[in-house]
């Protein structure tokens, strides 16, 4: 049974790591030609950056026509090579 549990919160605990951290923003701008969005966001712990007005890389899966400047979001990232590539975003209310 001791082994079980150590084994459940082995798996947990990298599930919880490996997990993204979603992160507040606004729309600034929307690139839909270079698949880009400008975003102005808050704190990002796990990279240690500073709230600032960024650009953004965005996956293909993510509709841009759907945000505009002022839109309310929050989205997760992914650093592929240095760069900051958003995989997941959505509009908040």
């Amino acid at each position: 049974m001791k082994r079980l549990i150590i084994v459940f919160l082995g798996l947990f605990s990298a599930y919880v790591y490996a997990s993204p951290e979603w992160v507040n923003g606004e729309v600034v701008r929307v690139d839909q030609s270079r698949s880009r969005i400008v975003l102005k966001h808050e704190y990002i712990p796990s990279i240690k950056m500073a709230p600032m007005t960024m650009p953004f890389g965005v996956v293909k899966e993510i509709p841009l026509d759907q945000y505009r400047p002022g839109d309310k979001v929050r989205f997760q990232i992914k650093v592929v090579d240095g760069t900051l590539d958003i995989t997941t975003m959505e509009k908040l209310k």
